[in-house]
């Protein structure tokens, strides 16, 4: 049997996913990377974006908004400041959201808000 990642995804507010996985693409801050079994250990911040957890032809999406990320020993755990499943996410409220977003005046603040609405509307979307 080919080896498998133990997949962890832990968000303030509940656990997210807990279960094996082929492999999975992660948003890092400075931009996503792909993990496999037998990956070398590593931390890194997570960024904002869609994580995917591939099992077999099935994959689970999750929309993260930052945190931490590691991998040791084919465990992976990600702590998210907030992540929603895709099955979770409301997508009308997403684009309300979007909305509100983009109608308040430029600042740093509006574009992670932006970009935190649309990483929610690209991951219920999948």
């Amino acid at each position: 049997m080919a080896a498998k990642l133990d997949v962890s995804v832990i968000s303030p507010e509940k656990l997210l996913f807990h279960g094996d996985a082929d492999s999975i693409v992660v948003p890092g801050s400075e931009g996503f990377f792909g993990v496999y079994p037998g990956h070398t250990s590593l931390v890194s911040l997570l960024g904002i974006g869609v994580l995917e957890v591939r099992q077999g032809n099935k994959t689970k999406i999750a929309a993260i908004e930052g945190g931490f990320f590691e991998v040791r020993d084919n465990k992976v755990t990600i702590l998210t400041d907030h992540g929603s499943l895709k099955e979770d996410i409301d997508l009308a409220s997403a684009q309300k959201a979007l909305e509100e977003a983009e109608a308040l005046p430029a600042s740093n603040e509006k574009n992670t808000l932006v970009l935190k609405a649309k990483t929610r509307i690209l991951a219920a979307s999948r």
